[in-house]
């Protein structure tokens, strides 16, 4: 037990320590980044040659890579950098970490296109960037895809180049990235020194980009304005001002391609002062450029004879990793064997919540029915108390028709035989004799609307658009609310209650309306589809959240829903604040 135990610490520790080591190399990565972006190549390479890619993670690793290649396309290394970018945006692509793809197309674009081999085509990668920066509508983005588009044509077709480094200009204004901006205008005054013969638009768009350098103090890009304004003023004949900015290059500590650059340089030189004939400086100058060449070629002997080195130990360091991944082994066992009792416990664990999930499942399924069981009962009782209160107006409608109508009707015979009578009656009591006469005659009248409404508002020899039409016209009178009734296909009468239901709905919806909505138009749309009823209601009001009705407030509403789920219908609510308010009822005919 104590031996087991002891060795599920070790591989727990073991655990620690591998990823604290991965943890370490990863922010190695992030120094080798921070390197390169100050040109400092050697140091970043001390630092690539250390790390162990077999222990980094699947990011780390295509990390590793895509740094890689930036190393050695700063030391001019362009197949080495394209092969290592290569297999960086490979391993991105796996990760499905777009962006990093869409970086890496760039740098791999920028290498082909400074290539003079037909065969590799810059345009795909270029093309697959720009997808990515139209996708993610990202002017940052889109200003280097046209910056690095215009690049691929400006040997083949000069005119579109300055296009492109335009439409460049116009996104990266987006942006406010100066540093962009003096790039792009860089490149534009190249396009015109050097395609397009345009020295002055040359020299304009060189000083804006020397402009932002300067305030940046970035040394490498400032030399290479120095050297382009030097090639115009040498096409232009004035080898003095050639030579003064090829000096003011050369005075800058460069970086970049520090060797070749100098080794350029001085031939430009040279050439200036031959062209200026002064022999000795072009003398002086041929001589240096020798002294560099010379370097370089002893520097690639030492860099073949470091990749030699190099690969070395790359060898040694792949045969310890063998020897480690093999001690691995017996600690992964015991970790998988951990995981294994880890894995049962959660199993059982799980067991457990399932067991509970179905029970209380059970518990639920039971709840609904109950609940469904209550409803049906409050539905019904709905229905029961609609159907006394109809009955009970229909008696009462009876009554009024049968006794009180045919005792006042009696009542007004007997004054009428009475004013014949009494022909000879003062004028005043003429009068009054007409006056409750014409009062006696009103009870009547009003005795018998009461009588021809025992169908609940639904007449029985009207029906149910009737009834509404009539509804509506009478609340439309009060000048303070229009409602519109349109209805479609309703030629057929109802079954009675069907009838009196629906109109007692839409009589509550507009009385909700009235209430609560502050409209000035409503419109009431009924259409029979043969196998349903829709009723369509719908006015102009200040609307309301439904999300945000408390049930209070929602009495109406779901005293509505209920009597249509009840009828086996659905009722939509589609309300927004300040927007009106539309309810959608469908309701089935049996």
């Amino acid at each position: 037990m104590n031996y087991s135990l002891n060795h599920i610490i070790l591989s727990i520790a073991a655990s620690i320590v591998f990823a604290a080591f991965a943890y370490g190399q990863q922010q190695e990565l992030k120094e080798v980044d921070s390197l390169l972006k100050l040109r400092k190549t050697e140091r970043a390479f001390v630092i690539l040659n250390t790390i162990d890619t077999v222990s980094l993670d699947k990011p780390s690793n295509a990390e590793y890579y895509f740094q890689l290649g930036k190393a050695e396309s700063l030391i001019n290394q362009a197949d080495r950098s394209f092969r290592f970018w290569m297999l960086a945006r490979k391993k991105f692509r796996a990760l499905d970490s777009l962006k990093k793809v869409a970086r890496i197309n760039l740098f791999l674009a920028e290498t082909l296109s400074s290539t003079d081999v037909a065969a590799l085509d810059p345009q795909p990668f270029i093309n697959e960037y720009l997808a990515y920066a139209i996708d993610q509508d990202d002017p940052q983005l889109l200003s280097q895809a046209y910056m690095q588009l215009g690049a691929i044509y400006i040997d083949a077709e000069p005119k579109k180049t300055l296009f492109y480094f335009k439409k460049g200009l116009q996104e990266n204004k987006k942006t406010g990235d100066s540093l962009m901006t003096a790039k792009l205008h860089h490149n534009l005054g190249v396009v015109y020194a050097e395609k397009v013969n345009k020295p002055d638009s040359a020299l304009y768009h060189y000083n804006i980009a020397l402009q932002e350098y300067e305030k940046r103090n970035l040394t490498d890009y400032i030399s290479y304005i120095y050297n382009n304004r030097a090639s115009v003023f040498k096409k232009q004949g004035d080898y003095g001002k050639a030579i003064q900015n090829y000096l003011l290059a050369d005075s800058l500590d460069v970086k970049e391609y520090r060797k070749e650059n100098k080794r350029l340089l001085y031939g430009y030189i040279a050439d200036a002062y031959e062209k200026n004939e002064d022999a000795g400086n072009a003398l002086k100058y041929l001589k240096l450029q020798n002294v560099y060449r010379d370097s370089i070629q002893q520097e690639e002997q030492n860099k073949a004879m470091l990749d030699i080195q190099t690969k070395y130990e790359v060898e040694k360091k792949e045969n310890e990793n063998l020897r480690l991944k093999q001690n691995r082994i017996y600690l992964w066992v015991i970790v998988g064997i951990l995981i294994a009792a880890l894995l049962i416990g959660y199993l059982f664990y799980r067991n457990l919540r399932e067991k509970k999930k179905v029970r209380d499942r059970e518990f639920e399924i039971q709840q609904q029915k109950l609940d469904k069981v209550l409803k049906a009962q409050e539905l019904a009782g709905i229905d029961a108390m609609i159907e006394g209160q109809e009955k009970e107006r229909q008696r009462i409608a009876n009554d009024l028709h049968d006794n009180l109508g045919s005792l006042l009707a009696t009542i007004r015979l007997h004054f009428q035989n009475l004013k014949v009578k009494k022909d000879r009656l003062k004028e005043e009591e003429d009068r009054i004799m007409k006056q409750t006469d014409d009062l006696i005659d009103e009870a009547y009248q009003q005795v018998r609307t009461i009588a021809h409404a025992k169908n609940a508002g639904v007449p029985a020899k009207e029906g149910l658009v009737p009834a509404v039409k009539n509804f509506a016209r009478k609340v439309s009178a009060s000048d303070k609310i229009v409602i519109e009734v349109v209805d479609q296909e309703m030629s057929d009468r109802l079954e009675n209650s069907m009838e009196i239901a629906i109109f007692r709905i839409i009589q509550e919806l507009i009385t909700n309306i009235i209430k609560h909505s502050g409209a000035t138009e409503a419109a009431i749309y009924l259409t029979d589809h043969s196998a349903s009823i829709n009723i369509l209601v719908e006015d102009n009001g200040r609307g309301f959240d439904p999300e945000k009705i408390q049930p209070k407030e929602g009495m109406g509403l779901n005293s509505i829903r209920k009597r249509v789920e009840y009828m086996d219908g659905e009722m939509d609510v589609d309300a927004a604040e300040g927007k009106g308010t539309t309810i959608n009822i469908h309701i089935p005919v049996k």
